[in-house]
């Protein structure tokens, strides 16, 4: 009993074995970063400024003028700036617009730029000029 069990086992050991030996066929699925001189590292933060994607501070300019524009057609952009998170706005609304409307303009703005530029805390000015 205890020689057919040391046989057994020794033809599993063998068996395995030849297993273990044979070359496997199979290809590699892992994926290589581009040679973009980062790594990588523009594909997997598509905000960074290395990146196609990635707005310039011009851009950000031209979104901002744009959403007010549509939003607000009456009202001119006097000055768009930017200083790190904030966006410095003013606009210039009719002259004989009442508070009110200054007000509700001054919250459009500040909503609308919120959603075109979200990286932006929109310091918004309005005067009726």
């Amino acid at each position: 009993m205890l020689r057919s069990l040391a046989v057994l086992l020794s033809a599993a050991l063998a068996l395995s074995g030849i297993a273990a030996c044979q070359q496997q066929k199979f290809t590699k699925n892992s994926a290589t970063h581009t040679r973009d001189g980062a790594l990588g590292i523009t594909e997997t933060n598509p905000n960074m400024p290395l990146s196609a994607s990635f707005r310039t501070y011009p851009d950000d300019l031209r979104v901002m003028q744009n959403a007010i524009s549509q939003r607000f057609p009456n009202v001119s952009i006097t000055s768009i700036s930017l200083n790190g998170p904030t966006a410095y706005v003013r606009l210039n609304a009719p002259a004989h617009t009442s508070p009110e409307e200054i007000e509700r303009i001054r919250q459009g703005a500040a909503e609308a730029l919120a959603f075109a530029a979200p990286r932006y805390n929109a310091n918004v000015t309005v005067t009726a000029k």
